[in-house]
């Protein structure tokens, strides 16, 4: 006799729909895109300008995408639009492995933009809904290990899996995206529970949500010199060549794949709103650091902190918003902070790269970066404050 999808549910750990939902639509659909960059443009796929304009494109699908959630998020099908977005990250995978060009990318990679913004904030606030106050902060971290299983995988295996082909890769991307959307189909809560110790958002609620999405807003641009820029520092600002740079995004990678579930734990320790700004604070130091201290320690342990504190800081905002706001208006809440922290991170990435441009100094991308995340905590830490006080 085939269990039934309650019992398939209460078999499954509350976490893991939403944890397969990131895996796919953010570690594989945005993630996988870094690493085969270099590859499309080598062998002809793309132009170099072609691939930066899909790269684009998936930013400005992600926004839509986080957009669209919030309007969907008081839809009584949470499931339903979940799994659609899990398959449609799954299809817009398989649909890259056509050499159709730079338009035929943009279009897909536009696509699996939408996929994981609609996973980003509906995902976390479902099974979020479901937990305890207590299991909140531990349930989000375990969430978004997710993504930095995405990163992992991007930076150690497809380089190697594309020697097969990048068509073959891009459809293994797709099939293992189709099994963990199989997986999670039926795991989903099937109905929003009653609020758990309600928690209405104090009179000063305009204000405290505006600093709010400021403070991760500031993470969004902050860890742009990492994401975007920490390989190549290594590889040419410092001079230690391509496989150094690749070793400091890999240690990045590893870093972001415990940072979920380490925050989670300091979280049930100190609290979400002390959690999320010391990690803010946290985050402005290390990414600092490649400016006092260049050796190859410094540079690892500054790669492995900030990576941690990438899916972390995600896992802290989603958990922050759980206790502030319930049901669509938690999806709202957060789909707010997520819309802030996109526009912040295409800003911070467009930025960057024009002052980098125009300086050629990778220190003055550090330097800026922290200032904007120290201004972040700052922003956090009055937004927590009055919210102890109300």
């Amino acid at each position: 006799m085939r269990p039934s999808d309650d019992e398939r549910r209460s078999r499954a750990p509350l976490w893991l729909p939403a944890f397969l939902a990131v895996v796919v639509g953010i570690g594989f659909a945005r993630f996988a895109y870094t690493p085969l960059l270099p590859l499309l443009v080598e062998r002809g796929w793309v132009s170099a300008a072609g691939g930066a304009f899909a790269g684009s494109a998936n930013l400005a699908g992600y926004l839509v995408g986080a957009a669209l959630a919030q309007v969907l998020a008081a839809r009584p099908e949470r499931a339903a639009l979940l799994n659609g977005a899990m398959l449609l990250a799954a299809i817009s995978l398989g649909a890259c492995a056509l050499p159709y060009g730079a338009v035929w990318l943009g279009v897909f990679r536009f696509t699996a933009g939408v996929a994981g913004g609609l996973v980003m904030v509906l995902g976390p606030s479902t099974v979020l809904a479901h937990a305890p106050p207590e299991a909140k902060s531990r349930v989000s971290g375990l969430v978004f290990v997710g993504v930095g299983i995405g990163i992992v995988v991007s930076g150690a295996l497809l380089p190697a899996l594309a020697q097969a082909g990048l068509a073959a890769t891009w459809i293994a991307l797709a099939l293992v995206s189709l099994v963990l959307t199989a997986i999670a189909w039926r795991l989903w809560p099937a109905a929003p529970p009653a609020p758990i110790g309600d928690a209405p958002l104090p009179r000063r609620a305009p204000l405290v949500m505006a600093l709010l999405v400021l403070a991760y807003a500031s993470d969004g641009a902050g860890f742009v010199p990492h994401t975007l820029f920490l390989s190549d520092f290594v590889a040419r600002g410092l001079g230690r060549g391509e496989a150094a740079g690749g070793l400091a995004w890999s240690i990045f990678g590893v870093g972001a794949l415990v940072g979920g579930p380490l925050c989670g734990i300091v979280a049930g320790r100190i609290g979400l709103g002390a959690a999320f700004v010391g990690a803010l604070a946290t985050k402005a130091v290390f990414v600092a650091m490649p400016l006092v201290a260049t050796g190859p320690v410094a540079v690892a342990i500054s790669a492995l902190v900030v990576g941690a504190l990438t899916p972390g800081m995600v896992a802290l905002a989603a958990g922050l918003a759980a206790t502030l706001a319930h049901g669509p208006a938690q999806a709202r809440l957060f789909g707010t902070m997520t819309i802030g922290f996109a526009i912040a991170q295409a800003a911070g990435a467009y930025g960057l790269s024009a002052l980098f441009a125009q300086s050629g100094s990778h220190a003055v991308l550090f330097a800026v970066g922290a200032a904007v995340l120290a201004a972040g905590a700052l922003a956090g830490a009055v937004a927590t404050r009055r919210l102890g006080r109300t």
